[in-house]
């Protein structure tokens, strides 16, 4: 009994004393040591073992439940003992997995504080790396600049070596030094480009003055002369009256000789070759002066000298800095016009391409009875052409449509010369010019905007772009100017509009009679008396020409082209009726019109099936030499109402008996028709041989 009491004795103040010292532990504290001793241990086991033994205890663990899942089923008292059992080692196994679970979190935070120490240590590295690079790029900058550096001496021209030892003296070039120290040679050859250029300035300041002590002199000069001005110009105002009484223009020659030095070359020399012919014929017949802005024709000529110094000058500080200008003032430019659409750009590069020189040269060439045409010579300064727009002046009112359209300013100058139709531009380069300025068009539909580029205009001002298209060592686009061409086209233009207005008022004249139901034929012709009327004139379209089946043989040919004037004329006899279409040339009457021929009278016929038709339109269209008559309209309509009266009369028919003297109707197998006349008694009527 004593024994025992005191071994308990004993085991109760061990027990409290250890409690004692638990109780003496924070529950932090507690919590801390627990955590130390997990890290501790986390690194001592092995994680493959933690591995294998973790599976291991999650498949005793599904043993276990499957167990007590038995166990519960049987219900037995030999069972919940059991059942308790099972339960508590389950207890004991989840406790494992869970301490298993913490050693695995310990694991992970410890290798993800490892990788960031690790990541910190690299960036470090990294950032050292770039530091490093960086300063080696700076070193290799600092090295490029210093090999590319360029000394203030190097830009001076220097003379060559060999004639720097030629013409410097001794003392300066030390032939003994600088042959061998490059250096030494360099500065040699400073000091005497220094010697020079110290004695060309002192020439150039002795020029200078030279130069001043002769402008003082034309200064003085020039005073004296404006002196002189108002003198001579009260000289000029005392013989106004005289200039009046002798009809004189010598005021306004004497402006307009002024305002002719602002022409372009080419306006220039039509203006000095026209005055001139002016001034022979007279100004009943020519008339030549100058029209436009003078003052654009200035500013514009102070732009072209300011742009032709600014080329000679070769001042390379002066150039930068106007680089530097234009720059920036495409860049204000560019913000100014960022709202303007395509459509206006468009519009402003075809204004400034197809640009006229302010000033134009105007020419009036006339005739006797009053009649005149006003010629205005334009310059189109980006294509380098002349382009003439022009008006027509008549004394008296033309009545009738046709009789009006030929003295239409577009039918008198078309085909003035052969081929000539002011449809194409005659320069070759024009269509290169429009594509460089941004116009797409064609240059056909430009011309009504600007003018026609006629190839006498061309000429007339002394621009043969032929002959530049044969000589292989000119630019097309700039042709020089040839005098002697101007010359020679200016007069030969000015009698061939006069004859050309000559036989269109002539013309003019006969249309008014046709549409008014007159035919006036000559003195051979008036002799024959006609049965037949005509009783319609009129013009007519290309379209409606070419419809016509009896002009297919003309038109396929090209004896006929749209540049013709194209008239339809309708004669009548009885049920009868004749349509003639008509065929003007522009150098009527030089050609004789051509008649396209159908007959309306039991059916429709024409030359292709018709031979007395095909042969009334030979007749009328080319038997001129023969008949010694002139080939004009009232002529032709004469013969023609002729034709048709011996062909209506030699038909046989009641409604036309025969009215006129004819030996045979009919004759050879052709059963030709006696067109031909003679003048033989009262005249008679016989075939051609």
């Amino acid at each position: 009994m004593g024994k025992d009491d005191t071994t308990t004795k004993k085991r109760r103040k061990f027990n409290t004393s250890s409690s004692s010292e638990s109780t003496k532990l924070s529950p932090g504290e507690v919590y801390k040591k627990v955590v130390d001793f997990e890290e501790s241990e986390s690194k001592l086991r092995p994680a493959e073992k933690d591995a294998v033994l973790f599976k291991k205890i999650c498949q005793d663990i599904r043993q276990l439940f499957t167990d007590i899942a038995e166990l519960k089923a049987k219900g037995t008292e030999e069972a919940k003992e059991k059942l308790n059992a099972k339960r508590v080692e389950a207890s004991l196994q989840l406790v494992a997995l869970k301490k298993l679970n913490r050693l695995e979190k310990v694991r992970t935070r410890t290798g993800r504080d490892a990788l960031h120490k690790e990541k910190q240590r690299v960036d470090s590295t990294h950032l050292l790396l770039q530091n490093l690079l960086y300063e080696a790029d700076h070193l290799n900058k600092e090295v490029t600049k210093c090999l590319q550096f360029k000394s203030k001496d190097e830009e001076i021209e220097l003379v060559p070596v060999d004639d720097f030892y030629k013409t410097a003296p001794p003392e300066v070039c030390r032939p003994e030094v600088t042959k061998t120290d490059e250096h030494q040679l360099q500065l040699a050859r400073l000091e005497w480009e220094l010697r020079q250029r110290r004695e060309l300035a002192g020439a150039c300041n002795e020029l200078v003055s030279s130069k001043e002590r002769v402008a003082a002199a034309i200064a003085a000069a020039r005073s004296r002369l404006d002196a002189l001005a108002p003198h001579l110009r009260d000289v000029l105002k005392a013989t106004r009256p005289l200039q009046e009484c002798l009809a004189l223009r010598l005021d306004d020659k004497r402006e307009e000789s002024k305002l002719a030095t602002l022409l372009p070359r080419p306006l220039f020399l039509l203006y000095a070759n026209g005055s001139a012919y002016a001034d022979v014929l007279g100004a009943k017949n020519v008339i030549v002066g100058i029209s436009g802005d003078e003052d654009e024709a200035r500013r514009l000529e102070q732009t072209y000298n300011i742009d032709n110094e600014f080329v000679v000058s070769n001042d390379s500080d002066s150039d930068q800095d106007g680089n530097d200008e234009d720059q920036r003032e495409k860049k204000k430019r560019h913000h100014r016009s960022a709202k303007i659409s395509k459509e206006e750009k468009a519009d402003a590069k075809k204004r400034e391409a197809l640009r006229k020189h302010p000033l134009h040269v105007l020419v009036t060439v006339k005739i006797p009875d009053g009649t005149g045409l006003n010629l205005t010579f334009s310059y189109l300064m980006h294509l380098k052409i002349i382009v003439v727009n022009f008006t027509m002046n008549h004394p008296k009112p033309i009545t009738g449509i046709s009789a009006a359209d030929v003295l239409d300013g577009n039918c008198v100058l078309n085909e003035l010369y052969i081929g000539d139709t002011g449809s194409d531009s005659p320069h070759p380069a024009t269509s290169f010019l429009l594509k460089s300025a941004g116009i797409s068009e064609e240059f056909q539909h430009i011309i009504p905007e600007i003018g026609k580029p006629y190839i006498w205009a061309q000429r007339m001002c002394g621009l043969d772009f032929m002959a530049a298209i044969g000589n292989e060592h000119k630019d097309l686009k700039n042709v020089q100017l040839c005098p002697s061409l101007s010359v020679a086209t200016v007069e030969n233009f000015i009698f061939t509009l006069q004859k050309r207005l000559k036989a269109r008022v002539e013309l003019m004249k006969e249309l008014q009679d046709l549409e008014c139901g007159k035919i006036i034929p000559s003195k051979e012709m008036a002799t024959v008396r006609l049965s037949g009327s005509m009783t319609q004139w009129q013009s007519v379209s290309w379209s409606e020409y070419v419809q016509a089946p009896s002009t297919a043989f003309l038109v396929s040919e090209g004896l006929v082209n749209p540049d013709n004037m194209l008239y339809r004329a309708i004669i009548t006899r009885q049920s009868a009726k004749l349509v003639a279409l008509v065929a003007l040339s522009s150098d009527y009457p030089k050609k004789a019109p051509l008649f396209s021929l159908t007959l309306h009278y039991n059916g429709t016929h024409h030359s292709g099936t018709n031979d007395d038709i095909r042969d009334i339109e030979r007749y009328v269209n080319t038997n001129w030499q023969g008949d010694n008559l002139k080939p004009n309209l009232s002529n032709q309509i004469t013969k023609l109402l002729t034709c048709l009266d011996i062909l209506l009369e030699t038909m046989g028919t009641q409604e036309f008996p025969p009215d006129k003297v004819m030996l045979q109707p009919v004759r050879g197998k052709n059963r030709m028709k006696p067109y031909k006349f003679l003048k033989q008694g009262s005249g008679i009527f016989v075939q051609f041989e």
